[in-house]
């Protein structure tokens, strides 16, 4: 089993333990949808109502051999944005997102349970939270990747999806963490291009 298997593997399984709803995101997430690509981290969101379960959540994986590698605050809505984790000294990361999009329980709570290795089943984050996800964390200059995801995932998603993600982006404003982008624009000018 490879570092990233058992990650994901230990991590997901310690969140079913600890009954929290979650969901894969991220480059794994889009390999799911999509064709596969290589990614050395597991993403996933965590549903939950305030920064008090998410420290709960954290503390139980360090306990369980995870090391806290870092800690991301979002300052609008003064939460615990993400916490990044290694397994047991490992090479594969595991980044835990919180608060960083806003729609971290709508996102768990549509996901669809997928056998995304043999034998692991996860929650998988929906074509359209993805595509609103990747918007949110687009940059070019930084993270070139994400325009290489989105385009991936306009191939698969149906109007559905579309739907999705405009309702995901609206939600993403009106909560407050579209960090000074504009997504529903973005997400105009993705339509257009496809």
């Amino acid at each position: 089993m490879t570092d990233f298997e058992t990650a994901a593997r230990t991590t997901t399984g310690r969140l079913d333990a600890l009954g929290v709803d979650h969901a894969l995101v991220g480059g794994f997430a889009v390999s799911v949808w999509c064709e596969p690509r290589f990614t050395r981290d597991v993403d996933l969101v965590v549903a939950v109502e305030g920064d008090d379960t998410a420290e709960r959540i954290v503390n139980a994986l360090v306990r369980d051999g995870h090391e806290v590698l870092a800690v991301v605050e979002q300052e609008t809505a003064a939460r615990l944005a993400s916490v990044r984790l290694a397994l047991g000294g490992g090479d594969d990361l595991v980044d835990l997102l919180f608060a960083s999009s806003g729609i971290e329980g709508e996102i768990a709570a549509t996901s669809e349970r997928i056998e995304v290795l043999p034998g692991l089943v996860l929650p998988v984050a929906t074509v359209g939270h993805l595509i609103a996800l990747k918007l949110l964390a687009s940059d070019d200059r930084t993270r070139p990747q994400d325009a290489v995801d989105l385009r991936a995932l306009m191939v698969v998603a149906t109007a559905g999806d579309l739907v999705a993600a405009r309702g995901a982006v609206e939600l993403i404003e009106a909560r407050g963490y579209q960090r000074g982008r504009d997504l529903a624009a973005a997400l105009d000018r993705l339509v257009d291009s496809r």
